[in-house]
């Protein structure tokens, strides 16, 4: 009698919990967007018949009621905070490093990606009669392998360097970590970029392999202090503090007139509107796009065709003074052929510009072929 009445009561108290947190989803409205996790939510699914015969309405029902969980943040928060205070040293492959800093993990990568993208390269290179210079970047596990806690495993990137210029033979490849040692000062703390200090060692890097120069002089400028990036949205750590933007000043001013898509112009590589927004380093270059174009004053009559990942734009405010024509192409999106953009062969710099870890898993280097 007393196991029924338990039973009975656990029952209950089951579906009361269920209940309330039901009715309190439908009462507290729907978000359409998440701030800490940078994404937009599900909407309310469709009550139609036919959507309800379909099928999708059990897959659309689950997501909207995941996405729009009352206090969602609260309990994503909480989850995190739990496996840190139970001695984990990550949640959701991001680690909980020193100092509040937050890394990706790149405990692994593809092999035969890797040299599958290598070859694409190369054979790009080969028909179009030209030599590429590839700059792979490593990642903050790299960079900030210090702040890491006791526990955390990464592949050594310095390693995977070598090993990618070997693949590279005959194309001119950068070695960044010939002009930068690991520091956490080279990368944001909160995001999987890095920072104006180590997009300008990449900068340094080019000027000398590729240009054969001394680098430019900039000043910076602090223009937001509250930017929290992927890898504070990924992690559910929403108690650690901001990173800060900066606006990069060449000590010789240069104008630009950058095209996007060609859809819209504007007269700045810096997009203000998104200092307003959760992802605030889309204010360089305005974020992902297909095809970038900026003319600059700069005299310098060099193009540089960019095949690049997110890496890269944060460089733009180096490069612009050095090219007088900058064409950045993001494969995920940009399918055309890129070889009508390199006629001009002997005063065209073809760069690929790609963090490590993402050059070895990137499935859209095929459409370069």
């Amino acid at each position: 009698m007393k196991k029924k009445l338990t039973r009975k009561l656990t029952l209950g108290c089951f579906i009361g919990y269920i209940g309330c947190f039901t009715i309190a989803n439908l009462f507290s409205g729907s978000r359409d967007i998440s701030y800490n996790e940078n994404r937009t939510l599900a909407s309310a699914p469709s009550m139609e018949l036919q959507h309800i015969l379909s099928g999708r309405f059990d897959d659309d029902f689950e997501k909207w009621f995941s996405d729009q969980f009352v206090a969602r943040d609260f309990w994503i928060e909480l989850k995190a905070g739990i496996r840190r205070l139970s001695g984990a040293v990550e949640n959701n492959d991001v680690y909980f490093a020193r100092d509040g800093r937050l890394i990706q993990r790149f405990a692994s990568y593809n092999e035969e990606t890797l040299k599958t993208n290598a070859g694409i390269v190369n054979e790009f290179c080969e028909e179009n009669g030209i030599t590429g210079n590839v700059l792979l970047v490593p990642t903050a596990a790299w960079g900030a392998a210090s702040e890491l806690p006791a526990g955390a495993y990464d592949i050594d990137q310095a390693d995977l360097i070598n090993d990618a210029a070997e693949l590279f033979a005959k194309q001119n490849f950068i070695r960044y970590t010939d002009y930068a040692s690991p520091s956490p000062s080279l990368y944001f703390r909160t995001d999987h970029h890095w920072n104006e200090k180590g997009a300008y060692l990449g900068y340094e890097a080019l000027a000398d392999k590729v240009l054969h120069k001394q680098p430019n002089s900039f000043t910076y400028e602090t223009v937001s202090t509250d930017f929290c990036g992927t890898m504070y949205s990924q992690s559910g750590a929403f108690w650690n503090s901001s990173d800060s933007i900066c606006r990069i000043i060449p000590e010789t001013p240069v104008e630009t007139t950058v095209n996007y898509d060609g859809q819209y112009t504007e007269n700045s590589i810096y997009s203000e509107k998104r200092l307003n927004e959760k992802d605030k380093y889309m204010y360089y270059t305005d974020g992902n796009h297909a095809y970038i174009s900026i003319q600059t004053d700069a005299d310098t009559n060099r193009k540089a065709v960019l095949i690049k990942d997110s890496y890269s734009h944060i460089m733009i405010p180096y490069l612009i003074t050095e090219y007088s024509e900058i064409t950045m192409i993001d494969l995920r999106y940009y399918h055309s052929p890129v070889s009508q953009l390199i006629e001009d062969k002997e005063n065209t710099d073809l760069c690929f510009i790609y963090s490590l870890d993402n050059f070895c898993k990137d499935p859209n280097l095929a459409f370069l072929r």
